[in-house]
């Protein structure tokens, strides 16, 4: 079990509690962590993350987008990976990404900016 993280900070309630949250939406969170860290820039682990760089330099975003999310997301083996749209715009590309748990699946979406 896991607590909401909105906006970067806890969701809380209208008694101050934080949203407690599990399945499906805990893996999506996780899995919008992972895709949208630098990795290298998480002190504590600098094994996670993903590889801002390679998305943001590859001309055919589309096509690596999948990649992108593959290989950051290979250390959640209990994930799977849906649908994946990438869009670029002037500044950085913004990624949805289908994420699957236990059968159930949740829509995700980072922005990547250099």
């Amino acid at each position: 079990m896991d607590t909401l993280i909105e906006n970067g900070d806890h969701k809380t309630d209208s008694r101050g509690y934080p949203y407690d949250i599990c399945s499906a939406d805990e893996a999506c969170q996780r899995a919008r962590f992972i895709l949208s860290t630098k990795k290298g820039s998480f002190i504590y682990d600098r094994e996670l993350g993903s590889d801002h760089d390679y998305l943001l330099a590859n001309a055919d975003k589309e096509g690596c987008a999948r990649l992108f999310c593959e290989e950051a997301l290979s250390c959640q083996k209990e994930l799977s990976l849906g649908r994946v749209i990438a869009e670029e715009n002037e500044r950085g590309v913004s990624l949805s990404a289908e994420i699957i748990y236990n059968g159930e699946s949740r829509f995700t979406e980072v922005f990547i900016s250099g």
